[in-house]
């Protein structure tokens, strides 16, 4: 018994040591993406930016490939909990403030890394297991904002299982867009409130889902 329990503080802090390496790796990860490039980027270069050996990396991350999908699925775990803190704090905010508040939201986490945002979602490749990641992403995110427009009135949005799954595309699209941009037409407040006025406008649409998206 007392040999069971030895082993079972011991479990702990050897979890915390392996979180812990793989933010490290993850970290160094996204530097030398950012620094080096989609094909720049070599797991010896991650590795020795970690304080790593390549052979711990390998525990973690057999290839490249495995590094990016861990970063895609960090942005996209980053921006659900980012949006849901969001709509927390404006529970009792007007449609559009709330509506304001998630685009805002959405701009400010892309800013806040655009080279590595670009590699990620304009370069990296799409195997099936990282396109499963996006697929959850975008369930959990029509999930939330079902949820949420479905407590607008009618008037402001018409259809929110449509707005549902309209919305987050209008929106990832024209951010990106935005984020990559060299010379940008406007500065990020302005596009951000004409963003607002698009997404508002779309709610009001009257056009139905069609049967097709519907299932």
């Amino acid at each position: 018994m007392a040999e069971q329990g030895r082993k079972k503080r011991v479990r702990k802090p050897l979890q915390q040591r392996a979180e812990a390496t793989v933010t490290f790796i993850l970290e160094a990860a996204a530097h030398i993406f950012r620094t080096h490039g989609l094909r720049g980027a070599t797991t010896n270069r991650i590795a020795e930016r970690a304080g790593v050996s390549i052979g711990s990396l390998y525990q973690y991350f057999p290839n490249k490939e495995a590094l990016l999908v861990a970063l895609m699925e960090r942005h996209i775990a980053e921006t659900m909990r980012a949006l849901g803190e969001t709509l927390a704090t404006t529970g009792n905010a007007t449609p559009r403030d709330r509506v304001a508040g998630l685009v805002r939201c959405l701009l400010d986490i892309h800013m806040e890394d655009p080279e590595l945002h670009r590699i990620l979602f304009e370069e990296a490749p799409r195997p099936p297991h990282m396109r499963d990641a996006f697929d959850k992403g975008e369930r959990e995110m029509r999930v939330v904002l079902t949820e949420l427009f479905e407590g607008f009135s009618r008037d402001i949005c018409t259809n929110p299982e449509r707005s549902a799954q309209i919305v987050p595309m209008l929106a990832e699209s024209m951010v990106h867009r935005y984020v990559s941009a060299k010379d940008r037409v406007m500065t990020p407040e302005a596009f951000a409130d004409h963003l607002t006025e698009i997404v508002m406008r779309e709610m009001a649409l009257s056009s139905p889902l069609s049967a097709d998206c519907a299932r």
